[in-house]
């Protein structure tokens, strides 16, 4: 019995052995298994800050993007047409749809720039702005005294970009200032929201017609007349009723100066100017590059056009150069252009004008201008130039207009980036 009593003592001990020996075994697994959980998140520490860094960058990026795409956007839309207050073209402008460049810019006399504020305080600049949807940029051009206009911001995360215009430091000159976001929900309201980037450029005005004729009919070759033929230059400062190589006037016609002035108001050109650089003269271009302008309206007329043919592109575009690319017919009488929105046209072929049609502006035709019999009656305000001949042959009447040459060479064109004064502007 004392035997069986030793043999079963021996065995419970060796029993509690083994328990404390499996404590101390899982313990140390244990503690190794905290040791590589330890190890493994300190070695992805890494990955998690540049994952991090990445979704920053890309915010960043896209803010920039978007910010950008909020300048060029700007850019296109001071060359544009009419516009509603959704910043798009209507078919059928209503009298408050004018165009982006008029909303929101003001042309000074000495061709400088000043803009609209709401509310009355200077630093209460519009903005226009865009989100991107699903079916592209959703824009709003407010017209009310509104800082920021309401957009349909989609419910999920979407660029967005907001644009102010402010006087740039010269004739000719704006500073539009943008601001992106990469997406919608964190900037409807860039005062309240910091992680917008803002992003600033000057935009230079490259002008239609920066150099204004002197005279009120420019002829590069022939001036003829069958007709009566009253033209009149009363401004001071140009004083040139006829500028024509050759001169076929009758001595009936009637050129009028200004006061003052001697009775022969005609003048002629010292060489021919019917080479290349007739065109580069008076439009700083040649004619490929001229026409290729953001702010010019490209009216195809390999089949001669009429006055219906560019009616709704001269309508809706004012303070725009309507291009006629081949010769056109102005067959319905009526006006085109006003003073305070003169017409631009040019044209790569011929002009006739064969109904009573007023003209207020410039006519430029690089080849021809007829002037026919069913337009007798009719008058031109402002100035008209033909490369080639000019034929009149029913009455006849112009007048200069120095104030609507001022405002087409001051104000007509296509705005472009000045380079170099791109920057980044900080944020909070």
């Amino acid at each position: 019995m004392i035997y069986a009593r030793s043999f079963e003592r021996g065995s419970s001990s060796q029993a509690i052995g083994k328990r404390k020996t499996g404590v101390a075994t899982l313990t140390m697994v244990m503690v190794l298994f905290f040791v590589m959980a330890m190890v493994a998140a300190y070695s992805n520490r890494n990955l998690l800050y540049e994952q991090r860094m990445s979704i920053n960058n890309f915010r960043a990026t896209a803010a920039v993007g978007a910010a950008d795409a909020g300048i060029d956007w700007a850019i296109a839309m001071l060359s544009g047409a009419r516009v509603d207050t959704n910043c798009t073209a209507p078919a059928a402008p209503a009298a408050a749809d004018v165009d982006f460049r008029s909303r929101y810019t003001i042309l000074k006399a000495d061709g400088s720039y000043d803009v609209p504020h709401y509310g009355g305080a200077a630093n209460n600049l519009y903005r226009t702005s865009c989100v991107m949807t699903a079916a592209g940029w959703d824009c709003k051009c407010p017209t009310a005294a509104v800082p920021e206009p309401e957009l349909n911001y989609p419910s999920q995360s979407a660029p967005i970009f907001s644009v102010a215009i402010s006087p740039g430091s010269g004739p000719g000159l704006l500073q539009i200032d943008s601001r992106g976001s990469h997406e919608a929900s964190k900037a409807m309201s860039f005062d309240t929201f910091g992680n917008y980037s803002r992003v600033a450029v000057t935009l230079g005005l490259v002008r239609a017609l920066p150099v204004p004729p002197v005279a009120t009919i420019t002829v590069g070759n022939q001036f003829t007349s069958s007709a009566s033929v009253v033209i009149g230059n009363a401004d001071p400062k140009t004083g040139v009723t006829l500028q024509a190589k050759n001169d076929g006037s009758q001595p009936t016609d009637i050129f009028l100066g200004p006061p003052g002035s001697d009775a022969d108001t005609k003048s002629g050109f010292p060489d021919d100017p019917r080479a290349v650089t007739f065109f580069q003269s008076m439009f700083g271009m040649d004619m490929a590059t001229y026409k290729r302008q953001p702010s010019a309206i490209f009216v195809d007329c390999a089949v001669e056009c009429t006055s219906a043919s560019i009616a709704t592109a001269v309508a809706n575009n004012p303070g725009r150069v309507i291009w006629i690319e081949g010769d056109i017919n102005l067959s319905d009488a009526g006006t085109m252009g006003s003073a305070t929105q003169p017409l631009m046209l040019v044209s790569s072929g011929k002009v006739k004008v064969s109904a009573q049609v007023n003209i207020n502006g410039f006519v430029y035709a690089d080849k021809d201008i007829e002037w026919q019999a069913g337009a007798a009656g009719a008058v031109v305000q402002g100035a008209m130039v033909a490369k080639e001949n000019f034929t009149v042959l029913g009455a006849f009447a112009a007048n200069y207009d120095p104030d609507m040459m001022h405002l087409i060479n001051m104000g007509y064109g296509s705005f472009v980036r000045v380079p170099g004064t791109w920057q980044l502007i900080p944020t909070r």
